[in-house]
């Protein structure tokens, strides 16, 4: 085929279940000067048959199979290829919009941006949640400093770490070697994102809901995984230090408030995963040797906050891993008293 306007990555693994509603989404797109590439980092499921049977059926669609090697790999893979003007990527168990393409597109050429991005819906069983990156069905966000603001508020912040619902032109990631960092298994989306805004100079936001994002009720992310708790401090570093690099040092404490959320969570997986105490607390001895986690609990202002934050916030403070243990147990027996009262009224 020709050059396309638009090039659509889909890493996919093991995803047969929803592989087929992702495809039909693209292929329902208003807007069809696409091709999309669809990277089999060697699924041991149905899934590269599915990938292999949407080939036959559109030539806009090309498969690439590999070896599993992460979704860091498969996605750069996917850059490498793409022959596409502008570029997106799409999980392969979310869904776009129908005039998801249409919409980026105009706005990102209508603008002369480098980057477009849209609103999100959070959806799973019936239930769902929609972000928005601004009020305005167009909104033109000019000079990084203004672009950082998406790290001022927690309704935002999102947008400044996922790396779909976005549309980007492909000469320039390739320009600035724009890629996927495969020693980050986690939040490696945020990585990337915090390298395009370094260079990026204005942004085209739709403030329409375009893109799925299915959240599911068992997955990785939802469970206590020991190997992420650096990555996010990673992650935590990286928009920091270019909130630092471009003067909005303002916006720092708003990342210092969803960092100690992203402790209070992980509080939460840990109280509830399967270890022994000994190996709870462990963990939470692990996340207080960070001081970027200790330094943020001793500047926070918890006085309006829940009371397992202000619980939580106050034995990071302690430096007591054995305190904060306690804290989770505590909360632990309520919140089970909580679901057994809630089943009984039921």
């Amino acid at each position: 085929m020709e050059q396309p306007i638009i090039t659509v990555v889909v890493p996919v693994y093991n995803a047969e279940r929803y592989l087929n509603a992702c495809i039909e989404s693209i292929a329902a797109q208003t807007f069809s000067d696409w091709e999309a590439i669809l990277i089999d980092d060697g699924a041991t499921d149905s899934s590269s048959a599915i990938s292999d049977a949407w080939a036959k059926r559109d030539a806009r669609i090309r498969v690439v199979h590999q070896k599993n090697s992460g979704v860091s790999r498969a996605r750069n893979a996917g850059i490498e290829r793409a022959k596409g003007r502008y570029l997106m990527f799409v999980d392969s168990d979310d869904l776009l919009r129908p005039t998801c393409m249409e919409k980026l597109l105009h706005a990102i050429e209508e603008s002369g941006a480098d980057m477009a991005v849209c609103g999100f819906t959070r959806f799973r069983d019936g239930w769902e949640q929609t972000s928005l990156p601004c009020e305005a069905p167009l909104d033109v966000w000019d000079g990084i400093g203004e672009i950082l603001r998406v790290y001022g508020s927690t309704r935002t912040h999102m947008f400044g770490i996922s790396i779909w619902a976005k549309l980007y032109r492909t000469e320039l990631l390739n320009e600035h070697g724009t890629r996927f960092d495969p020693a980050i298994s986690y939040e490696e989306d945020c990585n990337f994102i915090a390298d395009c805004f370094g260079y990026v100079q204005r942004v085209a936001a739709v403030g329409e809901s375009l893109y799925r994002y299915r959240q599911m009720d068992v997955s990785l992310s939802k469970g206590y995984r020991r190997d992420t708790f650096r990555f996010l401090i990673h992650g935590y570093g990286r928009r920091c230090g270019l909130l630092k690099a471009h003067g909005r040092e303002d916006l720092l404490p708003v990342q210092e408030s969803i960092l100690l959320l992203v402790v209070k969570n992980t509080s939460v997986k840990i109280s509830r995963s399967e270890m022994t105490r000994k190996e709870k607390r462990e963990a939470y001895a692990e996340m207080l040797r960070y001081p970027e986690v200790t330094d943020a609990a001793d500047r926070a202002d918890t006085s309006h906050s829940p009371r397992l934050t202000r619980m939580i916030v106050s034995a990071v403070r302690s430096r007591s891993a054995k305190r904060l243990a306690r804290v989770m147990r505590l909360w632990r027996i309520a919140d089970r008293l909580s679901a057994l009262k809630r089943r009984i009224v039921k």
